[in-house]
Parts: C-alpha cells; structure tokens; sequence
C-alpha cells in the first residue's frame, strides 16, 4: 500500500476541488489506520465528527462514501464495510503477530535499556491501530530474554488469544476456554514427545501469556485443579477454542504476576559448575524445562531413574530448586557439591532447632 499519510495535521490542500476531495480522504484513511482493525470498526457519523472537529472540514455521508471508494481503488486499502454504516481497516503492512514478534525482538536485545526499549515498543505499536498498541503493553509479560519461535507456537498462541479477546471480529466477545493434549518427555528419546496421560484433555480459562528463558507459557485456570496453572506452549497440543465461559477470574485477581513468576520459574546465580544429578523418570519433564537438552546429558539408570549431567550456576536459588522434589532428586557429583548441598540442609535444619 502507498504511503499516502498527510506530512501533518495542519498541512492545507492544494489546488482544486478534485485535490481537496484527495486530501480529505487521506485524513480519513489516517483515522481508520489509527482507530481500526480487524476487531474494531468505525462508523460514517464517527469520521463526520473527526473531520469537523479535528480539521474544521464540513463533510456528508455522500462525501464520506467517495472518499472510502478513493482509499479502496486509488490506494488499495483493504477496508471492509459499507452495509451499516460502519468501515475497519482489514489488512496493514504489519499484522498483530509481526508487531508482536518486533516488540519482542527488542525487549530481547541485550544492548537496549530498558527505557529505550519502552520506547521503541510504543514506536512499533504506532504501526498499528491505538487498539493493537495497547494490547502490546499487556498481552505478553516478560520474564527474561526471548528466543525464535516456531509457526506452530505462533498459531496455538493466536488461538489463545482468541479465547482471551474481549473484542473479536468487530464484535464484543466473551472470553472462553480453550481444550488440548500435553505432551512430556521420555527417558527413551529426550529429544520428542509424547501425549502426557495417555492423550487426556486439558480444559482450562487462559489469562496470561508468560515468555522465560526464550520460552512461551500460559498462565491457566485449570477446570480439574480449580487453580491456576502455568503450562508451556510449544508441549500444548490440538489447541481449541471451545464454547464454556472463562472462569477463574477470582483465582487470576488474586496472583501477584511478579511474585508468582518470580516463584515459578526461579532464576539462579552465582559460580558455574558441571553437577551430576539423579532424578526420578516422572520428573525429566521439569529437569528439561530448567536445563534443556542441548547441553544437558541424559542417560537412563534404571526402570524407576535417570541421570543427568550439566553445568548449573550454584547458589541458594539452585539447592531450593532441587529441594522441592524431596528424596525423589539428589546430587550425586562432584563430591564438593555434594557437600555445598549437605551444608546448605544443615543451616536450614539449624533454623528449626
């Protein structure tokens, strides 16, 4: 599409009435990029007000056709509308999901402050309608720096979207519930997966999408837990939108994002060091989800464990981690870590004594 903005607000029309009707038509266009999209609309009346009282310019519903005829054959805008009275900019140069993706390629640069990423993010926002920038703000809160993401990944997170959106197609929507499979791990091949609980269905309210360590999560009220629950999305699978209601709004009211986020997914510091560790087989699920299986090495023990092999930076953060899995995880080399953890149990249990 051309650019066919106006240099600014206050710029005057020049020549003759056909370059007036051009003109009136750009600062048309300009709402419609600004105040629509696919799932927000305008109506005839709505751009009479703006014309008059944004440019002084006196304008009929007549007028108003002409113009949306211009922006449709003149400039190829893909505007949608006519019947009812009300238009929406269908198509831009830059969909949700790209400004999405754009956003969160700065937020994952390291070089960028802070700041100048809050900036940058409203820049890109402005690439869209108000409507779209605004759901940039919210639509994804970031936990740490973000990696590629896959098509797939892309797809169920439109869809979970979806079942988010209070708007939909232009129209107030009730947010819903979506269903899928979970997929987990297995000792075998720790490099697929398979359906978790024999291909049983999940059916839960989503609320917030959460990106840690270059990885997309929901954050769900699950319908079984009667809780919320944090699933990853590149394991969902057979993701659909289904007609229940959300619920859980109460359980979501009641989490601290920061707090919770910071609790789900811990994040470790200090010295780095090779650490060998044995696990229970039900557990490589949330082994792979910390340490990954690119430099992590895996190998089976027994019917019941497995064991594996990876550099982890040591610190408290890290013993709590292992802590949480009881006698079902153990480090079991080297000998001096091994020791660090019996040290670091001692201090708790003297906290007790």
């Amino acid at each position: 599409m051309e650019n066919i903005m106006p240099k600014s607000e206050n710029e005057k029309p020049l020549g003759g009435k056909r370059e007036n009707q051009k003109y009136k038509a750009l600062l048309v266009a300009k709402y419609l990029m600004e105040f629509t999209d696919e799932n927000h609309s305008c109506t005839a009346n709505e751009l009479i007000d703006y014309l008059k009282y944004e440019h002084g310019i006196e304008a009929e519903r007549r007028s108003i056709y002409r113009d949306i005829a211009i922006l449709r054959d003149e400039f190829g805008m893909d505007i949608d509308g006519g019947q009812g009275g009300k238009y929406r900019l269908m198509s831009r140069q830059f969909e949700q999901d790209d400004l999405r993706i754009l956003a969160e390629c700065v937020h994952a640069a390291r070089f960028i402050s802070a700041s100048k990423a809050k900036e940058l993010v409203e820049t890109i926002g402005e690439l869209g309608s108000i409507y779209q920038s605004e759901s940039l703000q919210h639509e994804v809160f970031l936990i740490d720096r973000v990696k590629s993401t896959q098509k797939g990944t892309l797809n169920i997170i439109s869809t979970i979207n979806s079942a988010m959106a209070k708007k939909l197609d232009g129209k107030l929507h009730a947010p819903q519930k979506i269903s899928f499979k979970y997929m987990k791990h297995t000792i075998d091949d720790v490099n697929s997966m398979v359906e978790k609980y024999h291909g049983k269905i999940y059916k839960v309210s989503p609320y917030r999408l959460l990106i840690n360590d270059g990885n997309y999560y929901l954050l769900a009220f699950d319908d079984k837990a009667q809780d919320m629950r944090t699933y990853r999305i590149d394991r969902m699978k057979d993701v659909k939108l289904l007609p229940d209601p959300q619920e859980g709004k109460e359980a979501f009211e009641a989490i601290d994002l920061q707090s919770y986020t910071q609790r789900v997914f811990s994040m470790f510091g200090d010295e780095k060091q090779l650490v060998s560790m044995q696990f229970e087989n039900h557990l490589l699920d949330s082994v792979i989800d910390r340490f990954g299986t690119k430099n992590a090495s895996y190998s089976k023990i027994d019917d019941d464990h497995f064991s594996v092999s990876v550099e982890v930076e040591l610190s408290n953060q890290f013993y709590s981690w292992l802590l949480q899995f009881g006698e079902k995880a153990k480090i079991t080399h080297p000998k001096a870590v091994v020791n660090k953890m019996r040290k670091f149990l001692e201090n708790m249990v003297s906290q007790y004594i």
